[in-house]
């Protein structure tokens, strides 16, 4: 009966860990996503615009 009460401690403990690492790397792909979204706006925008900064740039 011990062994499982530790073995149950264990595996939650464990999937703590996971989870707060799971919210890390969404929080960083939040932060990707918001970048990639911004970059593709201004490259809109540029070329809306007639910008030529976006072909020097290789876009």
């Amino acid at each position: 009966m011990f062994d499982q009460v530790v073995r149950v401690i264990v595996i939650q403990k464990t999937l703590i860990e996971h989870a707060e690492k799971l919210r890390q790397v969404k929080a960083v792909l939040e932060e990707l996503r918001t970048l990639w979204n911004s970059a593709w706006r201004k490259f809109l925008r540029d070329i809306q615009e007639g910008s030529t900064e976006a072909a020097e740039e290789g876009w």
